[in-house]
């Protein structure tokens, strides 16, 4: 079995449930791992599969705790299955993977943790012109 590090695998789906089909909330089990109660090792591998010269994962919700663990500076790699090809039905991104929407709120408390790095933008009516410009807050 290989491993990699979370942030280096995409997502291939455009969304994600906020639950697992035993309907715990991802974010609750982001909290188990944060908090101890289960490790890494205790979650099912996830599958990658390299598409165009980068890896995706159809288990889109484990990569969401994984990658929000590494975010957190929690784990450096997960264990990972190498596979050949991830279902047509699966592969629905619109950004690359680069990112997933959670359909829901993920629930837990470590999620709210992690530090965006984009700042907030507002918009302001420009005096000179009737532009609108983006500034950042």
């Amino acid at each position: 079995m290989d491993s990699m590090r979370p942030d280096e695998i995409r997502f291939a789906q455009k969304t994600i449930s906020n639950h697992f089909d035993n309907g715990k909330l991802i974010g609750e089990t982001l909290d188990d791992l944060c908090e101890g109660r289960c490790r890494v090792e205790d979650i099912p591998t996830i599958s990658v599969c390299r598409i165009k010269g980068k890896w995706y994962s159809a288990d889109n919700r484990r990569l969401w705790v994984f990658q929000k663990l590494h975010e957190l500076k929690k784990c450096d790699t997960i264990p990972v299955l190498v596979v050949n090809d991830i279902p047509k039905r699966k592969l629905t991104t619109d950004n690359k993977g680069k990112s997933v929407e959670v359909i829901g709120s993920p629930g837990g408390k470590w999620f709210k943790k992690i530090k965006s790095p984009y700042k907030p933008c507002r918009k302001v009516k420009s005096r000179k012109t009737s532009d609108i410009k983006m500034l950042t807050s």
